[in-house]
């Protein structure tokens, strides 16, 4: 129906409010725009060079559907979430739930879930379980095993009251890594690479209820205003048998993660040139001994920002981490997983799968693919199975509007686009 003309560098969420107008979230260059109904008239209503009253800050940050037509903007930079109006102006600033620095990076979104409102008026968001750490080994000592539960919670947080509790629990992939400190102070990580996981995701719908999509069987948990939970039936999945084979081609594939970590250093200084790595700076780099098996160390200094609330709406929960630290580590190492860490058939989607439309469905992203690309289970209020789509090519869902989907895609120039288009 319509694609905007301006020169994004990214799309990663867009928001339909009052009069047909769309807020786009640019990742990428730390701002948001406010288009008018025909995806025209762009302007800019916050990025990362702005006022402390509309500053985006140099960290990613979140756009979601607020109250009232209007939009939300959660910035980890300031600790402060800005309401934004139809009318393209800030109506209100709020600081961020004191949930700690483990709730600062889920209200970021992507792989932890859409964060949303429900029926109550409160802030839905993932939240990772605590990982116990009783403080760094002493150099040169054994490995010390890292492995956060394989579970997260979903929590609420009320904006009047300030208080937190959780709505419910979810599976997510298990991780396992080690780490130790050799006789110079240099950390090592050794990293077993997760395979193909079967787990849950979760989403808020336009009526505020909170679904949980179960992974093992492939059905919806569904938690309603009144405060009960009920399920609906399985839905239909071609479920696919992973023998042996197939076992040992995914668990290759996880292992290619080596080549990410490899590139490490290089991204997080070019991520720092450009202010997007949010106080986390390589401030030296030294080449591997021969033989050492690692692509080098580097040193990295950490600004840890404050925890609890903006400066203007912080309680006394608000306190700031202990200011600038230096860490030095190798690349890590990754391992391969075991083909018993394979589950036997193939789970139906993958972590950050679910999105809620605008008209009270769900829009799952299976793991069934036809022609290269994705097919989208569409589910209803009843749990039931009502359509399948498939995106064009290049294009991911950034947001919904009524009977409408928000798409990203990038030309051959590298400048990213937002295409509106009718679901039917």
């Amino acid at each position: 129906m319509a694609v905007t003309r301006d020169s994004l560098a990214s799309v990663a969420a867009a928001v339909q409010v009052a009069g047909g107008r769309v807020y786009v979230n640019d990742i990428t260059a730390h701002r948001v725009l406010l288009y008018d109904s025909t995806l025209d008239g762009a302007r800019v209503v916050a990025d990362s060079s702005g006022t402390a009253a509309n500053a985006y800050g140099t960290t990613p940050g979140t756009l979601l559907p607020f109250h009232r037509d209007s939009a939300l903007l959660v910035t980890p930079a300031s600790l402060s979430m800005l309401v934004l109006s139809p009318a393209g102006t800030i109506a209100r600033v709020m600081a961020m739930p004191s949930s700690g620095t483990r709730g600062l990076f889920s209200l970021i979104g992507s792989i932890f879930g859409t964060p949303g409102f429900d029926a109550s008026g409160r802030l839905v968001y993932f939240l990772p379980a605590g990982v116990p750490f009783r403080g760094p080994p002493p150099q040169g000592a054994a490995m010390r095993s890292l492995e956060p539960p394989p579970s997260a919670l979903i929590v609420r947080f009320d904006l009047t009251t300030r208080t937190l509790d959780t709505a419910g629990a979810i599976w997510i992939p298990r991780t396992s890594a080690s780490a130790s400190r050799d006789d110079q102070g240099r950390w090592h990580m050794v990293v077993t690479a997760p395979p193909m996981a079967t787990v849950d995701d979760w989403a808020v719908t336009s009526d505020g209820r909170i679904a949980i999509v179960r992974g093992r069987d492939y059905h919806v948990d569904w938690l309603g205003a009144d405060g009960a939970w009920s399920s609906t039936a399985r839905m239909p999945f071609a479920w696919e048998h992973l023998d042996d084979d197939r076992k040992a081609a995914l668990i290759d594939s996880a292992a290619a993660m080596q080549t990410d970590f490899d590139s490490l250093q290089q991204r997080l200084e070019r991520a720092n040139a450009s202010g997007g790595v949010g106080g986390a700076l390589i401030v030296s780099r030294q080449a591997a001994p021969p033989g050492a098996g690692s692509s080098g160390t580097m040193t990295v200094t950490i600004a840890s920002p404050p925890v609890g609330g903006s400066p203007s709406e912080a309680g006394p929960e608000q306190s700031r981490g202990p200011g600038p630290r230096r860490v030095t580590m190798t690349t890590p190492t990754v391992l391969k997983a075991a083909l018993a860490d394979v589950p036997d058939y193939r789970p139906p989607f993958r972590q950050a799968a679910v999105r809620a439309d605008a008209d009270g469905n769900l829009w799952i992203r299976t793991t069934t693919m036809v022609d290269g690309r994705p097919v989208y289970d569409v589910v209803d209020g009843r749990g039931e199975l009502i359509d399948r789509v498939q995106l064009p090519p290049f294009r991911t869902v950034a947001g919904f509007g009524p009977g409408l989907v928000y798409m990203a895609v990038q030309d051959s120039s590298g400048t990213a686009h937002l295409e509106r288009a009718r679901i039917r």
